[in-house]
């Protein structure tokens, strides 16, 4: 049976009932358009509509698959074969649109996991703290905070008036700020958009003071103990278990001593630091303070004096031979074992080779 013989059949059915497309639909809950195109044999009727149809058009089933008032003559349609035509037309109509459904049900949980990825990574928030570090580069100011064990970088955008931002004061506290940034959670990366100090000066984390202090030796290469000070000291200030489990941080005062008392003059405070070095840095013939610190991000620093100004710089990496000059006093052991272990196998390799050639 095919759809144009069967939208004949109907339209004549109604025509015979006296009823209208329009009226036709209002009995069976459909709309007129739906009529229109069964009719015009574009499309079959819903199965589930079948019984309700024939009803409508004073007709049994059977005859409505038929396609005409009397009982099916030989040579004749069989209406159980036309029923299941119609049916198998019905099922894939729903399969369309269940697949359908079911994309726009994927593309929805995609987005919404989108969305909700985004919101997880990325935090906008108000943040009062004390700043690590401040710096330009290539021309983009950024400030630094602590996060956790990671430096968060933040780009200053907005108002952010850069150059009036103090890091630490003379004596080395931190100074507090009021800050609303942006953020990723992943990188440790965003954005400033205002940033104020609010007076706060910050007292730092819960340490044990210790106090102890012992001069600097004296450097052949550069004739002095740093910065061009031939008498210099450095006093273990603080000292407290790394928050990441790694070894300890140390907190240091550096002082210039006048040949009577080693703290004459208070040169600078290092704050948080996993071990320090004083050396050639820069090959300028006068002794630099080298600085590990405890931030993954930015893992070293240098302090030197120009022209009667100590300057702050932090480094993403240092030269291999000062580098291992800031190795803690657990990584050398570590590295010493590993030295000894390498040498008593080699040493076992020997005795064996000399084993031989007796043997031989």
């Amino acid at each position: 049976m095919n759809k144009e013989r069967l939208g004949s059949f109907i339209g004549a059915c109604r025509r015979e009932e006296g009823l209208t497309q329009r009226e036709l639909a209002e009995r069976l809950h459909v709309t007129d358009k739906a009529v229109s195109k069964w009719e015009r044999g574009l499309s079959y009727p819903d199965v589930t509509l079948l019984e309700p149809l024939a009803s409508a058009l004073g007709l049994g089933v059977e005859e409505l698959m038929a396609c005409r008032r009397q009982a099916a003559e030989s040579g004749e349609e069989d209406p159980m074969k036309n029923l299941l035509t119609i049916s198998g037309e019905s099922l894939q109509r729903e399969r369309r649109r269940s697949w359908g459904r079911l994309a726009a049900m994927l593309v929805l949980l995609a987005v919404t996991g989108a969305v909700i990825a985004w919101n997880v990574l990325h935090v906008t928030e108000m943040r009062c703290q004390e700043l690590v570090l401040k710096e330009t580069v290539n021309g983009v100011n950024y400030l630094y905070l602590q996060e956790g064990d990671h430096l968060l970088k933040l780009r200053c955008e907005g108002d952010v008036d850069f150059d009036s931002i103090v890091v630490k004061t003379e004596y080395g506290e931190g100074l507090v700020y009021d800050l609303e940034c942006r953020w990723n959670r992943l990188t440790y990366e965003g954005t400033v958009i205002a940033c104020t100090a609010n007076g706060m000066i910050s007292i730092g984390s819960e340490m044990n003071q210790i106090g102890s202090a012992m001069g600097l030796d004296y450097n052949p290469e550069t004739g002095d103990a740093l910065f061009g000070y031939d008498d210099a000291a450095f006093q273990y200030k603080y000292i407290y278990p790394n928050p990441d489990g790694d070894g300890f941080l140390y907190t240091y005062n550096f002082w210039r001593g006048d040949g009577e008392t080693w703290n004459a003059e208070l040169l600078l405070t290092v704050r948080d630091c996993r071990a320090f070095a004083v050396a050639d840095w820069d090959g300028d013939g006068v002794t630099e303070l080298l600085v590990r610190t405890r931030w993954k991000e930015k893992p070293y620093m240098v302090y030197d004096c120009v022209d009667g100004s100590i300057t702050e710089s932090w480094l993403d990496a240092l030269e291999p031979e000062f580098a291992e000059l800031l190795l803690t006093l657990e990584e050398q052991d570590a590295l010493l074992q590993e030295q000894l272990r390498r040498e008593g196998v080699d040493s076992e390799e020997e005795d064996v080779e000399v084993v031989r050639g007796s043997a031989l």
